[in-house]
């Protein structure tokens, strides 16, 4: 059996457990039990009460609480207070004499493009689109204007970074070793980079995590045990860099930035010195010293491996030790790699034995393999040189990465390592919009289960269509190709026979198509046939000098001619006189 068989089979086992799988799973909650929760209203409390309203709205003007986030409009002289996120957005302009400022408000039934509706308690109640307000006072509501949209601004940026940080988690206090010096390994760069100057600090192994220290010991990064997710360790081996990679369940706040990750590592090479004028360069010739220098950093990084390696294996030990669940280190298989474009760049991605990973430059990349659902491999087409993968999540909220860009030359590469870890795969010509598709199946999980599922893909790999169309029409296109080259030849042999002897000997010499006796003349009957041409030319040679000779002749009889006759002419006339 073929390995593309072998292939076939495999993903057909693998697309029907995952369709079973998930109708078993959803089967339950019917409608959305992957999805998100809904928005829900959320009420806003500007005052409690009339007596907290600020004293500025007894002159029953428009004014702009900041402290309360809150916008009081006189209506009907009423001071009527707006919370700044019931408000959409305020316009200004001139008319003549008159400022209008307009403040419109947020209210059911509006086009939100690609956001959804807001909420609200009862749509079905009387709301009040916006507000005109008119003043000869320009001056003032442009400030009240600049003041209502900075309000605005503010609050959109406050929900957006509460959005961010939701899944932040605070850690527990780090334990620290008690009666004893705690496990260090020291000279380590981190990232992200802390603060200040880029200077190497330590870690040290605790008894629920580990700690980073800057080296005036000022800045700390605090890892425990109970949230590393994973443990990668990379070689140095044809990489710049030796690192110690730990992936987070949760992320936590390193300065002012959220962290998924946090990587220790140290550069495999020192900087090289230019040695013009040393000692050992005075004695030594050739490549020696270069040879030296090679052997030298070779045993660098074979002692920068074994060190992190080493305290990698005691990072396991102690997280195992502390939460009582395996750790295991994951080393990254550097010949399944292959490249591609995860976010802007092409990097280089390295299968693991649980997950795939990018580790060398930020932004890192680690997915984790179980979590994955159905990998889709798009632009999979013979006249292109790059294809994309798509790795489509468990968990549907969360939106599919995408690969792009891969060398089609790894297409066999990334299919064998996706069928070796039990990942159902699919080949498609074109990409998909993910968007819509997500969305529709986050609605109604079960139903898109009951309606096959992911066999909208093609499933087992691409496979289920016929194979012989491929090979039919690539035969078809080699038949094209003959039959072309056969009727171009054709034609040319045509052409050529409608010539002139002398351009069928010329052409017969040229393209290969004349007599085999014509090519096949050896050197001395070459140098013959030369030698007899030579000869009728110098016998000729006297007749083509006279007649050379007779034409300059003819040239200067003409001349003379014309003087003889201008004489004849000129003796005529005398006679006549």
């Amino acid at each position: 059996m073929t390995t593309a068989a072998k292939i076939r089979e495999h993903q057909i086992e693998l697309h029907a457990a995952l369709q079973a799988d998930g109708l078993a799973k959803h089967a339950e909650g019917g409608a959305g039990t992957g999805g998100k929760e809904g928005k829900g209203w959320k009420r806003f409390q500007s005052y409690k009460g009339d007596a907290a309203l600020p004293k500025e709205v007894e002159s029953m003007k428009i004014f702009v609480d900041r402290k309360a986030q809150t916008i009081v409009l006189p209506a009907n002289g009423f001071a009527v207070p707006f919370h700044i996120n019931t408000i959409k957005n305020a316009s200004k302009n001139d008319e003549g004499d008159y400022t209008y400022l307009r403040i419109n408000f947020q209210t059911p039934g509006q086009l939100a493009g690609k956001k959804e509706d807001t909420p609200f308690e009862d749509p079905e109640a009387t709301f009040i689109r916006s507000v005109t307000y008119r003043s000869t006072d320009g001056h003032r509501f442009d400030t009240i204007y600049k003041q209502i949209t900075d309000l605005k601004k503010e609050a959109t940026k406050r929900e957006q970074q509460k959005k961010e940080m939701a899944d932040v988690i605070e850690q527990d206090t780090l334990q620290e070793v008690k009666g004893r010096r705690p496990q260090k390994m020291p000279e380590v760069f981190v990232r992200p980079a802390l603060d200040g100057k880029r200077l190497p600090g330590e870690v040290e192994i605790h008894s629920n995590g580990l700690r980073y220290q800057s080296p005036a010991g000022s800045q700390k990064i605090d890892v425990l045990f109970s949230n590393i997710k994973h443990l990668f360790f990379q070689p140095c081996d044809k990489e710049l860099l030796v690192i110690l990679h730990i992936h987070l369940k949760a992320p936590i706040m390193i300065g002012k930035k959220k962290a998924h990750d946090v990587q220790f590592f140290r550069e495999a090479s020192d900087v090289q010195f230019d040695e013009t004028g040393n000692r050992k360069r005075k004695h030594r010739y050739g490549d020696e010293d270069e040879i030296e220098m090679e052997q030298l950093e070779r045993k660098r990084r074979q002692m920068l491996n074994k060190e992190f390696s080493q305290f990698a294996d005691k990072i396991a030990d102690a997280a195992t030790t502390s939460t009582g669940d395996t750790l295991e280190v994951d080393v990254p298989f550097r010949e399944l790699s292959f490249e591609g474009v995860p976010h802007r760049t092409n990097v280089r991605l390295q299968p693991t034995t649980d997950c795939l990973v990018h580790l060398t430059d930020p932004p890192f990349l680690v997915t984790t393999l179980n979590e994955v659902e159905v990998a889709s491999l798009e632009r999979v087409q013979f006249t292109l040189k790059q294809f994309d993968l798509v790795l489509i999540f468990k968990d549907f909220t969360k939106p599919p990465l995408h690969i792009n860009s891969i060398p089609s030359a790894q297409l066999d590469d990334v299919k064998n390592w996706l069928n070796s870890v039990d990942i159902a795969l699919s080949e498609g010509p074109v990409n998909l919009n993910w968007g819509p598709i997500m969305k529709t199946i986050n609605e109604s999980p079960y139903d898109f289960f009951q309606q096959g599922g992911w066999s909208f893909l093609g499933g087992a790999g691409g496979e289920n269509s016929d194979p012989d169309d491929g090979s039919e029409t690539e035969s078809e296109f080699e038949a094209d190709s003959e039959e072309m080259i056969s009727e171009q030849s054709s034609s040319d042999a045509s052409a050529y026979d409608g010539s002139d002897a002398s351009d069928d000997t010329g052409s017969g010499s040229d393209f290969g198509g004349g007599d085999d006796s014509d090519e096949g003349d050896d050197w001395d009957e070459l140098e013959r046939k030369a030698a007899k041409s030579d000869l009728k030319r110098a016998e000729g040679g006297g007749k083509g000098s006279d007649s050379e000779d007779d034409r300059p002749k003819k040239k200067s009889s003409g001349t003379n001619g014309k003087s003889a006759k201008t004489g004849k002419s000129g003796a005529n006339g005398k006679s006549r006189r």
